[in-house]
């Protein structure tokens, strides 16, 4: 595939942000949802909310979990490498027409949560138009379930347009999707003010603090809300609006991006949220209910195949980490990525198991102790020491290049009791939580101080160091250089050398070792630590679904800074056994004992056919 293709393919089809139907932790979820309602079925307040609690979690967005989303929007962008089959296809830039698990996110957003909300807005939209309210509900409680529906919707035709480009709009399934009507494609402009105004709708009528904390606030509409806005203000580059067939770019962006501030300073002035550390957030502990930071979330339920959380046993190493089922043991962080962080960083050892050397160079159990590869230790489910068994050589020798696998939301949670593959865990998958409005934030002060994505550009860095120091992460020196995006290249004008030990002819009929040194012509990225907002974010938010739209908003100002990305991501770096390393040496572990595998950089090759 060119990278022409790629530019409007991957960077249009793209991918996108981890839309989870889940089912939260409560029971719910424990409610049968029907097509059509009678009214005998909805006659109090809890049969009405039921409606919109079906569109939190559950079967509607299985597809979307169980691969497109983090195949999409942690693959693509280089934060998870993963080489299997269909799967690594997406990570590898390999995108076909027939790849089943694009597929599968189209159809899970229109045949599944779509046509549900649809549903829900018309059952509650008939009520309120022929004053049907129950007895134990008031105007706005009825108005509240209706929004809940819309802010659902929004988000889904969000998601659809940043994947697919330009995709249709249905606000009618039945006359629309019942009846098998062909649907038109709309521009993006018509998709994001059909999300603009179910948003809008959902921010003037949720109540501040619902009865049920899990549920969508005011705040979770304007969260996403100041997403949109933010998104929208980003399209600065007429190469990277055009579209198929419609361009957009915002007549004033201005308007959007003051707009976007407001939403979010709002949210964090308004002392429901806080800043926590990720052992918390993500711990065993708190995995089904709504942390200190999240402002908007799903909820899967521990509950059998497709109805709870297959992501544990797409991301364990081994049944050790999922019992009934690990498929993880090929996938981790990208080394870049992984590179990427400091050692001091309190959020690494949440985020991924690695070899390490001793306290805080491992990962966090469940009880709050440090353990790291190769080490024993406890079990994050099961009393007892257990030893997992895994050097740095363990790993390379099961074909593991990257020297880590992915914690986050990994648990070893045991759900085999209802399905033998355990595919089915209850977790929260935060959509926006605090850390991103500040994020978000530090994003517009960029953008209205200076709209030159690889500028100089401090305006952010408050509202960033907030959220580094509350993380226990190294935060940012007011003399840094710091941008948006960071151009490497110029750089890197240097290539990496690799040392090779090769049986010669002797030239007396035997055979001898000779040392071969090959010079790369590829530059390596992965030897300095990129610094700027776009891997500030991708530290924060990874496999937590933002690293596709974060590059979205990044190729919507900059197209050929986006693509530069990717380029420079270097996402062929691997570990191999180094035939100067003899196996078992300690360099193993090492950066010494690192290769860059020659078969993948398939970014640099596209540029070159370009």
């Amino acid at each position: 595939m060119n990278f022409k293709k790629i530019k409007y393919r991957s960077l249009l089809i793209g991918a996108g942000a981890t839309m989870m139907l889940a089912t939260s932790c409560k029971d719910f979820l424990d409610v049968d949802i029907y097509d059509n309602y009678s009214e005998a079925v909805l006659s109090s307040k809890k049969s009405y909310q039921a409606l919109s609690t079906s569109l939190y979690g559950g079967y509607l967005w299985s597809q979307f979990e169980g691969k497109f989303s983090w195949c999409v929007n942690e693959g693509i962008p280089g934060v998870l490498f993963n080489v299997n089959d269909q799967e690594g296809a997406l990570f590898l830039l390999s995108i076909g027409n027939d790849n089943t698990i694009l597929k599968e996110g189209y159809t899970s957003l229109y045949s599944g949560i779509i046509p549900q909300c649809n549903q829900v807005v018309k059952t509650v939209s008939t009520a309120l138009n022929e004053g049907s309210i129950p007895s134990d509900m008031t105007e706005d409680d009825m108005k509240a379930v209706l929004a809940e529906a819309r802010l659902f919707r929004g988000y889904a035709h969000f998601l659809a347009t940043e994947y697919f480009g330009e995709v249709p709009v249905v606000w009618n399934s039945e006359s629309d999707i019942s009846q098998k009507v062909t649907l038109p494609r709309v521009s993006r402009r018509t998709v994001y003010e059909a999300c603009r105004q179910d948003f809008l709708y959902a921010y003037m009528n949720l109540p501040e603090s619902p009865s049920d904390n899990w549920r969508a606030s005011k705040y979770s509409a304007g969260a996403l809300l100041a997403k949109l806005y933010l998104t929208m203000a980003s399209c600065q580059d007429p190469i990277s609006n055009a579209g198929l067939t419609y361009p957009y770019a915002p007549e004033d962006p201005d308007t959007y991006i003051n707009a976007a501030e407001g939403l979010t300073t709002e949210i964090i002035n308004s002392g429901k949220y806080s800043l926590a550390k990720h052992k918390d957030i993500f711990s065993l502990e708190s995995r089904g209910e709504p942390s200190s930071e999240t402002v908007f979330a799903l909820y899967w339920s521990l509950a059998k195949y497709a109805e709870g959380s297959a992501y544990q046993s797409q991301m364990a190493p081994s049944s050790e980490w999922s019992p009934g089922s690990g498929w993880g043991s090929g996938k981790g962080l990208t080394y870049t990525l992984y590179n990427s962080f400091d050692e001091s960083d309190e959020r690494k050892i949440e985020l991924c198991f690695y070899v390490g050397n001793g306290t805080g160079n491992g990962y966090t159990t469940a009880s709050g102790e440090k353990a790291w590869y190769g080490s024993a230790y406890k079990d994050m489910k099961k009393a007892g020491e257990v030893d997992f068994g895994m050097s740095g050589s363990d790993f390379l020798s099961q074909g593991q290049h990257l020297l880590n696998n992915i914690k986050k939301f990994v648990w070893g949670v045991d759900d085999t009791k209802f399905h033998g593959s355990g595919m089915g865990v209850d977790r929260r998958q935060d959509i926006i939580r605090l850390s991103d409005i500040y994020m978000m934030r530090a994003e517009i002060a960029m953008f209205k101080a200076n709209k030159d994505v690889t500028a100089d550009n401090k305006a952010g860095l408050a509202d960033i160091n907030e959220v580094l120091a509350a993380h226990g992460a190294p935060t940012l020196s007011p003399d840094t250089v710091f941008k948006y995006f960071d151009d490497m290249e110029a750089r890197h004008p240097a290539t990496e050398k690799f040392k090779f030990e090769v049986t010669v002819d002797d030239g007396a009929g035997g055979s001898a070792q000779q040392s071969i040194e090959v010079e790369s012509g590829v530059p390596m990225y992965h030897a300095e630590k990129r610094v700027d907002l776009v891997q500030e974010r991708r530290k924060e938010f990874a496999m937590e679904g933002h690293a596709w739209l974060d590059l979205k908003r990044l190729y919507y100002r900059n197209a050929e800074m986006a693509k530069k990305f990717m380029y420079q991501m270097d996402r062929g770096c691997t570990f191999t056994n180094s035939p100067e390393v003899p196996e078992g040496d300690a360099k193993f572990e090492t950066e010494q004992g690192y290769k860059r595998l020659a078969l993948v950089n398939l970014c640099q090759r596209a540029l070159a056919e370009k």
